[in-house]
């Protein structure tokens, strides 16, 4: 009933709009600044431990699921989640309750697109992937506006140039940019202790890295053929059946994993 009654309330407030929608938008950009230290006083309330847990890549587990989305009536909408899950540290074979990242996609292709963009990079490097993953922080993004005024003034297109300011002024983008900036050099550094990070991904020594299974290395020999012929992983299919390769299951051992507030009480 709780969720009906929102739903009834954000339609009012369309109605009455701007008036309604504005107060929508300042309340949500509050919420950024708000959440954070909530969050952390529930959890110190509840006494709920942080932990900082590193997990072997050939472990992580990722998932796509189907949500359909309930209205009072019938089915409202349709929604996919891609997840990426660490398995759980003292339990092999399982993952780690209440971790991992869920991000709302497209469809079944955007999880797999987004699935093949984060497994080329951890397994081939920065390289491997499109440059837009570098399309963060207020200084690209203000370069990007500078590009499309520069394309509207080329072409003496004013209307547009109007309704690309109003529509990025709408959607608070230069905040959100700025926010995800604020994120990345202040608020996530401090998710684990001092320095602690830092030790630990020094590189390790090239006769101390995992070596993947032979299977795997011809997998992706043929993943990288298929790419230069102009092929895309989406429309692949199981692609172990059709190259023919089948790839062992990554054996599932325990591995360490340490409390946060033991490091930071040590950092």
């Amino acid at each position: 009933m709780g969720i009906i009654e929102f739903n009834e309330w954000l339609r009012s407030a369309r109605d009455s709009f701007p008036i309604g929608l504005t107060l929508l938008h300042i309340v949500a950009m509050a919420f950024f600044f708000v959440y954070p230290p909530l969050y952390d006083l529930i959890c110190r309330l509840c006494k709920r431990e942080r932990r900082t847990v590193l997990v072997p890549w050939e472990d992580v587990v990722a998932v796509c699921g189907f949500n359909p989305s309930l209205g009072p009536g019938a089915v409202t909408g349709f929604g996919w989640n891609f997840a990426l899950l660490p398995p759980d540290p003292e339990r092999p074979g399982y993952t780690l309750p209440g971790s991992g990242i869920i991000v709302g996609v497209g469809g079944l292709p955007g999880a797999l697109a987004q699935w093949e963009y984060i497994r080329r990079f951890m397994e081939e490097g920065a390289d491997a992937i499109t440059p837009s993953a570098k399309e963060w922080g207020v200084e690209w993004y203000d370069a990007y506006v500078a590009r499309e005024k520069a394309e509207c003034e080329r072409t003496n297109d004013s209307a547009r140039w109007r309704r690309f300011r109003r529509k990025r002024l709408w959607e608070h983008a230069r905040f959100a940019h700025w926010y995800t900036e604020y994120r990345m050099k202040h608020i996530l550094p401090k998710a684990v202790p001092r320095d602690w990070l830092a030790e630990w991904s020094k590189p390790l020594p090239k006769s101390q890295w995992a070596k993947p299974s032979q299977a795997e290395s011809e997998l992706s020999e043929h993943l990288r053929a298929a790419y230069q012929r102009g092929e895309t992983f989406i429309e692949m299919g199981d692609i172990e059946k059709r190259f023919g390769v089948t790839v062992p299951k990554a054996p599932h051992t325990s591995y360490p994993t340490l409390p946060f507030r033991e490091n930071a009480r040590t950092a």
